[in-house]
């Protein structure tokens, strides 16, 4: 039987195209762009140093809309911050953070201690000390079922707003690309399973993720009524020692019409941390604490 030679010709065409085909897919790197999970994984595993500390400015205001731009239509309360943060654990997942405030003098030395874990169900532990009462306060909600309340030093960020979101407490799914500002960011939902749902403030949140540089620029948080209820912006971003930091970071409240701005002053990162800083005696000990923020300060941007 005699075979044509066109058949031969695109017989060989169809298994160089299959090849080809195979060779594109193996040498494409998994990246985020086809998986809303694997954006948000990239975004979590982001190099953000081991350890960090930074002089932080905190305003607080009611706002207006003027010409299609916030501003502020009251007084702005001015709160500044220092802060320290280390991880731990094999995949250096596991955090703690020391929150202390140095202005206004009325507040000075009230502080914030969290400590943020990877491992699933566990909770993260959140303590505040007010210098007025010379105590200690565990912060935790009502029962297990229910959210946390309380505001972050009188801002618009709550005391969720501060924790460590885990990757599988969160299903994913692409929405679309959309551009902002020149940067095209893709846009992932993300729903909470039942399980943090009962716990969580929020019922549904939105990101614009910058996924060349595997940073979140926008997210929109919806509350359990599913009404949009803050907007988050990631702005100033600035390179410090090789690694990317958000300098001003925006939350909106379109419900109250307020908006908190978090922008930090000095910032120095992978310096040695001691871990008896980051302990409860730090938040009562201020002799304590502050030779070790002094040594943290040198050098910093």
């Amino acid at each position: 039987m005699r075979i044509h030679p066109i058949l031969i010709s695109s017989f060989w065409f169809l298994i160089f195209a299959i090849v080809l085909l195979v060779l594109i897919i193996l040498a494409t790197p998994v990246r985020a762009g086809e998986d809303g999970r694997a954006i948000i994984q990239s975004v979590l595993d982001r190099n953000d140093g081991t350890t960090e500390w930074g002089r932080v400015r905190l305003s607080t205001c009611r706002t207006r809309t003027v010409d299609g731009q916030l501003q502020c239509s009251g007084p702005v309360r001015v709160k500044v911050l220092e802060m320290v943060r280390k991880d731990y654990g094999p995949r250096e997942k596991d955090k703690k953070t020391l929150t202390i405030i140095r202005e206004p003098a009325g507040e000075q030395g009230i502080g914030f201690l969290q400590f943020d874990y990877e491992k699933l169900g566990k909770e993260t532990d959140q303590w505040l000390y007010l210098t007025a009462l010379g105590k200690i306060k565990r912060i935790v909600s009502g029962n297990e079922n229910e959210p946390k309340t309380g505001s972050f030093f009188g801002s618009e960020f709550n005391y969720e707003d501060m924790e460590q979101n885990l990757l599988e407490e969160f299903t994913y799914k692409i929405l679309g690309k959309e551009k902002i500002g020149e940067v095209e960011c893709t846009v992932v939902q993300s729903l909470p399973t039942a399980d943090k749902a009962a716990r969580s403030n929020y019922a549904k949140a939105l990101h614009w993720v910058d996924t060349d540089r595997d940073i979140t620029l926008k997210t929109l948080l919806f509350n359990r009524r599913g009404q949009p209820c803050k907007r988050v912006w990631s702005l100033d971003i600035r390179e410090v020692d090789g690694i990317l930091v958000p300098f001003t970071i925006v939350v909106h409240n379109p419900l109250d019409q307020r908006q908190s701005v978090f922008t930090y002053e000095a910032v120095t990162l992978n310096r040695p941390v001691a871990d008896d800083l980051l302990t409860r005696r730090s938040l009562m000990d201020g002799a304590f604490r502050e030779a070790r923020f002094r040594s943290l300060a040198r050098g910093a941007q």
